[in-house]
């Protein structure tokens, strides 16, 4: 990985930390990241009740903010 990915996923983490945080979803980059054993299959797949467990936060709450998160993505980055 060459040193402009990893400058630009940290801009994109950042970005996401900052957006997701005026909208009340603040910590779950820091959830997602910490947490990538109990929130990640083993293929790479989201557990969603790992990642609500490591948050605290109810399903619908999760949803919300992935669909916050997706949201972002698209408009900033075209993803």
């Amino acid at each position: 990985m060459s040193m402009e990915d990893i400058l630009e996923k940290q801009e994109i983490i950042q970005k996401l930390k900052t957006k997701l945080g005026e909208l009340g979803y603040g910590n779950l980059i820091e959830v997602l990241l910490d947490n990538e054993e109990k929130v990640y299959t083993k293929r790479g797949r989201l557990n969603k009740s790992g990642a609500c467990r490591a948050s605290g936060w109810k399903t619908k709450q999760l949803e919300d903010a992935l669909l916050a998160c997706r949201q972002i993505l698209k408009d900033e980055y075209d993803f």
